[in-house]
């Protein structure tokens, strides 16, 4: 039975501290490893370290244009962003400037790191690019429309990427298109990956949508509005997703809708991809300000009024606390209860969500993100 329930960075760099330990880590889940939007193939924004227990500035590395990109961490603890400068920046753990590659236009999009060191992005232009870890250009593909989702990874090589021409695009490790799946209308997010190869991705059309690693449409579900984030994939293959019509949705690996939440009536569009917490709390944003807390059952759990709209997505450490940016211009840290523990100002909206690594100080963690005035870094 479903279940319904109602709920009415030219650079200018600050002042340097005692650098983090690199994060370490073998593969895509393990370690302080952070090689994609939302830390894994899941997307469940899951850290394998605590977060800072204080809103501590770090560093700041400037840029002339904001972020919207989410950082991604190397093995090394290099720090990899997209820039709306049209740049591509390494910066090591300690905020230098490592290298920047020019694309020419602008980047929304989240790079994604390879388990052998490559880096793929992509470009507001529709360039697909791949880069080495010095920052040389591997190739570049040029596909038709503009690109604001970033890379997922193609488990037997390759990557996913979406384009606002209705189409999900399959490159091979040298960007060559292996197949396009097409929808009807834009796909903004990055795609979802499940441990069996099935990619679930959502579009403007209000469908999220289920594909083999060829290319074949598995199945869709319609959630009545647009879907401009991406869905996160449970330990148990549960799929979550959110709409532009305020409603939070779980489906099952085959489809099947488990339950659904309406969190807000009014403004109520989840532009905000959702995190999944240790326990199977799942965190999301929402347009009306509110950071919310469901259970894996369905149930909401708490929510947090920041001052304006959310579209950053959250992350979770490993002590439960959440870590979100906000349009009013502050990185909130709420604890697993739904209470305020820290919060940071910079000077305007962050679009950009967390990554978390570890650090030379025992239970405590580094943050970054990026906001309208370049890189931000948190932590002991």
């Amino acid at each position: 039975m479903v279940k319904i329930v109602a709920l009415v960075l030219t650079l200018s760099l600050g002042v340097v501290l005692p650098h983090p330990a690199p994060c370490l880590g073998q593969d895509l889940t393990s370690g302080g490893y952070w090689p994609l939007f939302h830390r894994d193939q899941r997307r469940t924004g899951l850290s394998p370290f605590p977060g800072p227990s204080k809103g501590v500035l770090r560093w700041h590395f400037k840029t002339l244009k904001p972020i919207d990109s989410s950082p991604v961490i190397g093995r090394d603890g290099t720090v990899y962003f997209g820039c709306l400068d049209g740049k591509l920046y390494a910066v090591s753990p300690q905020g230098k400037l490592l290298w920047s590659f020019l694309i020419g236009d602008k980047i929304y999009s989240t790079p994604a790191l390879t388990p052998g060191g490559d880096i793929y992005c992509c470009s507001w232009g529709g360039k697909v690019f791949a880069l080495d870890a010095q920052g040389n250009q591997k190739w570049l593909t040029q596909i038709p429309g503009r690109a604001s989702s970033s890379p997922a990874l193609n488990p037997g090589g390759g990557l996913y990427v979406g384009s606002d021409n209705y189409n999900l695009y399959a490159l091979d490790n040298a960007g060559g298109v292996t197949w396009v799946f097409t929808t009807r209308k834009y796909i903004e997010a990055p795609p979802a990956v499940a441990p069996d190869g099935t990619i679930y991705f959502g579009s403007n059309d209000a469908y999220l949508y289920a594909l083999s690693p060829g290319g074949t449409l598995k199945w869709k579900f319609n959630t009545g509005g647009a879907i401009t984030s991406s869905p996160a994939i449970g330990d148990g293959g549960t799929v979550y997703v959110g709409s532009s019509n305020g409603t939070f949705y779980a489906l099952s690996p085959l489809g099947e809708e488990e339950w659904r939440v309406r969190v807000s009536a009014l403004s109520g569009w989840i532009d905000s991809s959702p995190a999944i917490g240790a326990d199977g709390t799942i965190y999301f944003g929402c347009n009306d300000g509110n950071l919310y807390a469901i259970s894996k059952e369905g149930a909401l759990l708490w929510k947090y009024q920041t001052g304006s709209t959310i579209t950053s997505s959250p992350v979770v450490d490993t002590e439960g606390n959440v870590y979100v940016g906000s349009w009013d211009g502050r990185l909130y840290a709420i604890g697993r209860w739904g209470e305020l523990k820290w919060s940071f100002p910079t000077p305007g909206p962050i679009h950009s969500s967390p990554a978390i690594c570890g650090s030379a100080t025992p239970n405590e963690g580094v943050l970054y993100i990026g906001s309208s005035d370049g890189l931000y870094a948190l932590g002991p």
